[in-house]
């Protein structure tokens, strides 16, 4: 199985009277994450399964994702991806999805850095810019909580090995 994390892309500066899970994409953020996505799309992703956290700029990332691909399904809102999220509930997800072949996950950080550093077990960390996405084969046979790097899409880099993963 591969999964994808997304991280979402740009979005508008904090404003006090706005609350943080209404905070929409910038115009940046949604020029650039149509370019990832038309990388993503030309590295291979096809996700057969799109789930995205309930925050405005990761649906709208998700939907930018959705567009580019001309992914055929619904985009699924899942609270569980709200800022949190972690290998145990990305665990649950997934015994949900037992039939899915590839899945794209829009959440946050430092959520997905997290999980990425923890399915590919990076003892210094990684925190995933925004926009990047990350693929990762699930499981590795020897331990079913470690994942294979596939790729690593951030900024204008493509990073396969994991060594090359520093913060």
């Amino acid at each position: 199985m591969r999964i994808y994390l997304v991280r979402h892309s740009e979005a508008v500066g904090r404003i006090p009277s706005m609350p943080d899970t209404a905070r929409y994409l910038s115009a940046q953020g949604r020029v650039s994450f149509r370019e990832m996505a038309r990388r993503f799309r030309d590295a291979g992703g096809l996700p057969t399964r799109i789930l995205t956290s309930p925050y405005v700029r990761a649906v709208q990332t998700a939907e930018i994702l959705s567009e580019t691909l001309r992914y055929g399904g619904e985009v699924v809102v899942d609270p569980r991806l709200s800022p949190g999220f972690d290998v145990a509930m990305l665990n649950a997800v997934l015994d949900g999805c037992p039939c899915e072949r590839e899945i794209a996950f829009i959440g946050h950080e430092p959520d997905l850095g997290g999980i990425l550093s923890r399915l590919l077990s990076l003892p210094q960390g990684y925190a995933m810019r925004k926009g990047a996405i990350a693929a990762l084969d699930l499981p590795i046979a020897e331990d079913p909580l470690r994942a294979g790097l596939a790729w690593l899409l951030t900024g204008d880099r493509r990073i396969e090995d994991p060594a090359m993963l520093v913060t």
